[in-house]
């Protein structure tokens, strides 16, 4: 089994660590295999606040 960071050869199990996504890296690379994946993780959508406050207390008054 190799590591999915730098490939090296993962020989013992004291070198072999599981990252977040559930691959096998070794125990050099994982943190930045970890910072990897968190810097590739995608971004959830912008929500529309433009009509924020539409139900709110003031919603009958708020086109005068």
């Amino acid at each position: 089994m190799n590591c999915n960071n730098c490939n090296a050869r993962l020989s013992c199990g004291c070198q072999k660590k599981t990252a977040s996504d559930g691959k096998s890296c070794c125990a050099n690379c994982l943190s930045l295999y970890e910072n990897g994946l968190k810097k590739n993780k995608p971004v959830s959508p912008a929500t529309n606040t433009a009509n924020k406050n539409i139900w709110g207390s003031d919603r009958f008054t708020a086109n005068k």
